[in-house]
């Protein structure tokens, strides 16, 4: 009985084991760093947008998906979860807050520079209040090993200037003494505080916005009887 054939149907390899011209290859080719800076680009957009206008929550990856002009399982090749886009449109917003915050405190007192800085970080939410919802309304969540945001991203360091601040003013006699970390952050939490009334409860007849800023900043001037 004569053998079958074990060779395969198409071009011979090459010397080397490369395919010959006009073999086909599987799977898709590899994509570009730009065309996956483009894919990314393009997801952060719809995230931004569909979480904005429909809630975190409600948007499936299919969603996502289609508004982004790509397939669901493309987005999975880029992104773990939904969180994880989640965690990108995160970025993008501390990214641009903090290069603002830089513009505004190139020069100065440290006490001036750090109100600015407040003041700056305090408009931005209140001016963005769909953007604060998505920040500060929801809680991080970790899928298959991912590291949550605050572990992953550069914002913890971002934050590292308001404490710098903090010592400066220390330095100068204009500061609160005690420890600039614990004051830094009690001032942080102030100011996310300060935004939430704001945004949340708009209704409500607030002090100005600068007196209330004022009231944060408190916390880490000096007493001038003191």
């Amino acid at each position: 009985m004569p053998r079958k054939s074990t060779r395969t149907v198409g071009p011979e390899p090459l010397p080397g084991g490369k395919p010959a011209a006009g073999a086909r290859r599987r799977g898709r080719p590899p994509r570009s760093a730009e065309q996956a800076e483009a894919v990314r680009l393009r997801v952060a957009a719809a995230a931004k947008r569909l979480f904005a206008e429909e809630g975190f929550e409600a948007v499936s990856i299919r969603r996502l998906a289609e508004a982004a002009d790509c397939g669901a399982m493309t987005l999975y090749g880029y992104f773990h979860s939904k969180n994880d886009i989640l965690r990108l449109v995160w970025e993008d917003f501390f990214t641009e807050l903090f290069e603002q915050i830089q513009r505004a405190t190139r020069r100065g007192p440290p006490a001036e520079r750090l109100r600015r800085a407040a003041r700056v970080y305090l408009d931005y939410w209140c001016e963005h209040p769909e953007r604060y919802r998505m920040v500060y309304l929801h809680q991080d969540r970790t899928e298959g090993g991912e590291r949550y945001y605050v572990e992953a991203s550069s914002v913890v360091g971002r934050f590292e200037a308001f404490r710098l601040w903090v010592e400066a003013m220390q330095a100068d006699g204009t500061g609160r003494r005690g420890d600039p970390q614990q004051l830094s952050e009690a001032l942080i939490c102030a100011l996310i505080g300060l935004c939430h009334a704001l945004v949340t409860i708009p209704e409500y007849r607030w002090q100005p916005r600068e007196v209330l800023l004022d009231a944060c900043l408190a916390i880490v001037r000096r007493d001038p009887a003191t």
